[in-house]
């Protein structure tokens, strides 16, 4: 056999090793992944499990780093779906910080979470009914606070005549409804329909009193006391008024925006009308 011929064999066998080496690690890590989350089912892992765990690590020679990837990856699972209908329960905030400690996951491990897991416990903060304390573009009443402040883009909805296209669905939330704020169901988004139209970029501020759009040629305010019911979209939010009016706004985190403009609307409302009957 040539020079050429042989170095081209080598070639061919290093790359099947390493495949072959590269599939056995994955299985390894995939077994001990399922092990792990069999563990944690019932959220208590105990001095048993923990020692079966063990037993799976180092029969499968999997490294500290292969370990940390693993349990990295089941916290994400956890974390996703905790905050897939955008609401945070005292119970589900408990099993995720329970978990992260069963995990031994530091800060650090966490670090490319930061942004999620403080969108996390601001949604859990909400659920409590305590709203955020941010600064604020506008000058405020004597005693107001400024919840929320986001860039947005205020919207105009047109009328698209002989057709359904501006129909788009949405998940409603009434003002004097006693339901909690969570997501489950279809919603379109505003931005790609055809009936929705961006007239102005501005700033999106909610207080305790009123919600208000600034932009550069137009601006809006919705005092709460006459807010009836806020509809959330994939990428922005509607504000219906007792009248009848209804605003259209685009905003890049729907979900957060709306719950803290729903809460806020909902304290004011027990605010000032403490005896009013709350619908189911």
């Amino acid at each position: 056999m040539t020079l050429p011929a042989t170095l081209v064999l080598v070639s061919i066998v290093a790359a099947i090793s390493f495949l072959y080496m590269r599939r056995r690690r994955l299985f390894a890590r995939e077994q001990y992944q399922r092990h792990l989350e069999d563990a944690l089912a019932d959220g208590v892992l105990t001095e048993e499990e923990a020692d079966e765990l063990d037993a799976v690590r180092r029969e499968s020679e999997l490294s500290d780093h292969e370990v940390r990837m693993v349990a990295l990856s089941v916290y994400r699972r956890a974390l996703r779906d905790a905050v897939a209908d955008a609401r945070i329960t005292r119970d589900e905030e408990s099993a995720l910080a329970r978990l992260q400690a069963q995990l031994e996951l530091s800060a650090d491990d966490l670090a490319e979470d930061s942004e999620q897991l403080r969108r996390v416990h601001l949604l859990a903060r909400i659920e409590r009914g305590e709203l955020p304390s941010v600064r604020t573009p506008l000058t405020l009443d004597p005693g107001e606070i400024c919840h929320w402040a986001v860039q947005g883009r205020l919207a105009q909805k047109l009328a698209l005549p002989g057709s359904h296209r501006d129909k788009l669905e949405t998940v409603r939330f009434g003002v004097d409804a006693a339901e909690p704020f969570h997501i489950d169901g279809r919603r379109d988004s505003l931005g790609l329909s055809d009936a929705i139209l961006p007239q102005d970029v501005g700033m999106l501020v909610v207080t305790s009193r009123r919600t208000v759009f600034q932009g550069a040629r137009r601006s809006l305010t919705v005092p709460h006391v006459k807010l009836s019911a806020v509809s959330v979209y994939r990428d922005g939010l509607s504000l219906e008024q007792e009248d009848g009016m209804q605003h259209y706004l685009l905003v890049d985190d729907a979900e957060l925006t709306s719950a803290i403009l729903l809460g806020s609307a909902r304290h004011r409302r027990a605010e000032i009308r403490p005896n009013r009957p709350i619908s189911a």
